[in-house]
């Protein structure tokens, strides 16, 4: 078949290509990076890629390989191409298409005549480190568990193994010997993680040329999509594959947003060095959304440096403009949102629910919408697995405390909580005695361990107070008991030890109780509150897998998705960007707020027409910032910088005025200072002029509590001291000035 020929037929098919996506499909000789933007019709693409190798190049089907990144995305590829004109089903069946992992394991499971250790599950990996940890001294809880795994897999990822990690910091040196523990019980019973696939694969074309050669020469063309995903492991394994050069890769580094998994967007902008000769083709139309919501996502991702330019046009499609929310806090910003969300969908019956999707940067946000969409009654689907927040460990904790004061008789309440924080008894030992003791002396369970003979004294007083504690919590508020477990039995020293042993930041790991006190708010009783959580979890749980109503995601979730209706909510600073992803330094920083913003990228670019963006005035009961990078939407203007006049350079008017004396009330005078400076940015290492300690650099910023602004800390030069001052009130009295900034 000719090249005008298969055109002419997908033509009648109903796929017209233009002439980038025609140049994609056409290039057969050699490398090609196909840089291919939002909505740009990147699977009509590799489909058609694909189809023209097979009916044009003539190449067999059995030399075809197809590498996407879900299983999903594989099955819509042998879908669509087996749909093509011209072939079916049985012309494609030779060809190999699927993810990294079933690709890999095809190919060991060939080289090794089938014989391969057993992949073991989730659960197994996590008794084996749980075993490991305990050995350490460690408590081998759950969260500490699924910390140490989720470091093993991002080791593995980069091809990084026990014996390669030079460690000289205690907690360094500890989870290497976990590791190294890890791979020794797994060969000792033979069993594989899922990440052995890719290192064995790694190793297997390696270390043998043989094998290597051979599937050079069977995948004569290697197509992979989603390359800005690529982690080490497989891009290296793609690279020793790709022997005779015909190597199609697909991706957007503007939407390279796995960082975290190991993902490396270098491989995608870098394949021109590393494959010289290759061909570069720019997909820049947008069919999926409006002009409107294509220019402002454009202003937001071209503040990035390391990317590959290009400009993503539209095709003419107008629509309204996108609309920036300021809610009150999250309770107003969900009931804003839902009564929109409720009016649409009562005005526009042919409105399917499943086209209005509400993003956001964490879990831990959407608690708030989940609450208002139960109380409303409007159906929803949470696509995220661990988006329930309600299930947060932590939550679970402080839930499991409010459920224990009405019943101390519930083992496994009992025992989850018993430690947290440390009372240093290990409940699990002693499970046969207590239920002993309570079945001989009448008693419940917690009453029980106090009888235990083998404990301490110090032990048993503390499980007494705990009793206590208990009684008292009946009494009190959601919003009482919350504070009475945090502050006086000791919850947040428990988060702050174990923030310290994980190496986690301790702000991070309380963030699910800052939003905890906000879903407790107007609930007067322990009970009246544990029903509502069950309430929602109930319906959570009967929503998933259905995908019906409105869909609630992460941002990283809907990557691949499109909705008519799209909310992004949340976008406050020390939201958007994430401080998770912001803990390095220089190039690192760099890099992780680069992420962050095309994170954002990726949520507006999901809206095929409407997108509402949404910035509460407050989060977690404290006066929040606008997401840095909502100015750069163009929908929010930046705060202007004033100049503040001091004695070195005013003018001789100024000199001659007479001093002032102020008669307003101490609370007028900062609530005027606050009303004129309180959105004012300053950041970290920015001058400040104080006029009697001159010029110094700003060390920290702290917001304080309940309105009340915020505390700069500044080193001057020549002062040893680290002057700690109310930057508002300063500001204010002249004390400090900053120059003015050109926005």
């Amino acid at each position: 078949m000719l090249a005008t020929d298969f055109m002419a037929q997908i033509s009648q098919f109903g796929i017209e290509l233009n002439d980038e996506q025609r140049e994609a499909v056409c290039h057969t000789a050699g490398p090609l990076v196909v840089f291919a933007g939002p909505g740009s019709g990147k699977t009509t693409v590799l489909t058609c890629r694909a189809a023209y190798l097979l009916q044009v190049e003539r190449v067999p089907a059995a030399k075809l390989l197809i590498v996407t990144f879900t299983r999903a995305a594989a099955m819509e590829m042998q879908s669509r191409l087996a749909a093509m004109p011209g072939l079916g089903q049985q012309s494609i069946r030779a060809a190999e298409i699927g993810t990294f992992h079933s690709v890999f394991m095809r190919m060991l499971m060939q080289q090794s005549g089938g014989q391969l250790p057993q992949l073991m599950e989730e659960g197994q990996q996590r008794a084996i480190v749980k075993t490991l940890l305990r050995e350490q001294g460690e408590d081998g809880d759950d969260e500490q568990v699924a910390d140490v795994l989720s470091k093993i897999g991002l080791c593995k990822n980069n091809l990084i193994m026990p014996e390669r990690i030079k460690a000289t910091k205690p907690e360094n040196q500890k989870f290497r010997d976990l590791f190294a523990g890890y791979e020794r019980v797994k060969q000792q019973e033979g069993r594989w993680d899922y990440d052995d696939i890719l290192v064995a694969a790694h190793a297997m074309l390696k270390n043998n040329p043989t094998v290597r050669d051979h599937y050079q020469k069977r995948f004569a063309y290697l197509l992979v999509d989603e390359f800005q995903d690529t982690n080490l492991a497989q891009y290296e394994v793609i690279k020793m594959l790709s022997g005779n050069g015909n190597l199609c890769i697909v991706g957007d580094d503007d939407q390279s947003i796995y960082r975290f998994r190991g993902s490396r967007v270098e491989f995608l902008l870098d394949f021109e060095e590393t494959f010289p000769g290759a061909k570069k083709v720019i997909l820049a139309v947008n069919y999926r959304s409006t002009d409107n919501v294509i220019e402002t996502a454009s202003r937001v991702i071209l503040h990035n440096r390391v990317r590959q330019s290009k400009l993503i046009r539209g095709t003419g499609k107008k629509g309204e403009h996108p609309v920036l929310l300021r809610p009150e806090g999250e309770k107003d910003e969900a009931e804003q949102i839902l009564h929109e969300v409720a009016d649409l969908l009562a005005a526009q019956p042919e409105l399917d629910g499943q086209e209005i999707a509400i993003l956001y940067r964490t879990n831990i946000q959407v608690r708030a919408m989940i609450d208002g969409l139960v109380q409303k009654g409007l159906p929803f689907t949470l696509h995220d697995a661990d988006g329930d927040f309600y299930g947060r460990w932590q939550v679970r904790d402080v839930l499991t405390y409010f459920k224990l004061a009405y019943n101390p008789d519930d083992l496994d309440n009992i025992v989850q909580i018993l430690n947290r924080p440390k009372r240093y008894i290990y409940a699990d030992r002693l499970v046969d005695e207590v239920q002993r003791l309570r079945r001989t002396k009448q008693i419940t369970y917690l009453e029980a361990f106090t009888e235990v003979e083998s404990l301490e004294a110090y032990q048993r007083t503390k499980v007494e107070q705990l009793i206590k504690d208990l009684v008292e919590l009946r009494l009190l508020t959601p919003l009482q008991a919350l504070h009475k477990i945090r502050k006086e039995i000791g919850y947040d020293r428990y988060l702050e030890e174990f923030a310290a042993k994980t190496g986690n930041d301790v702000a991070l790991v309380s963030e699910p109780l800052e939003e905890l006190e906000q879903a407790v708010l107007g609930h007067r009783t322990l009970q009246d509150f544990l029903g509502h959580v069950e309430e929602v979890k109930e319906t959570v749980r009967r929503s998933r897998g259905k995908g019906e109503g409105i869909q609630l995601m992460t941002m990283h979730k809907a990557k691949g998705l499109e909705f008519k209706h799209v909310y992004c909510i949340g976008l406050v600073e020390n939201m958007l960007p994430h401080p998770k992803a912001l803990q390095g330094e220089g190039d690192k920083r760099s890099a992780a707020v680069e992420e962050e913003r095309r994170l954002f990228y990726v949520g507006m670019t999901r809206a095929k027409r409407y997108l509402t963006l949404s910035a509460p005035l407050r989060y977690h009961g404290h006066r929040a910032e606008p997401s840095p990078f909502l100015y750069e939407t163009g929908l929010l203007a930046r705060p202007k910088r004033v100049a503040i006049s001091n004695s070195q350079n005013a003018g001789p008017a100024a000199l001659k005025k007479e001093p002032v004396v102020v008669t307003v009330s101490a609370s007028e005078r900062m609530k005027s200072a606050l009303d004129k400076y309180g959105a004012t940015q300053f950041s970290v290492g920015e001058a400040l002029h104080h006029k009697d300690l001159g010029t110094g650099k700003i060390q920290e910023l702290k917001l304080l509590t309940g309105d009340s602004g915020r505390r700069v800390l500044i080193k001057f030069p020549g002062q040893e001291k680290v002057h700690d001052l109310h930057l508002e009130l300063c500001l204010s009295l002249g004390l400090l000035s900053s120059p003015v900034r050109v926005n």
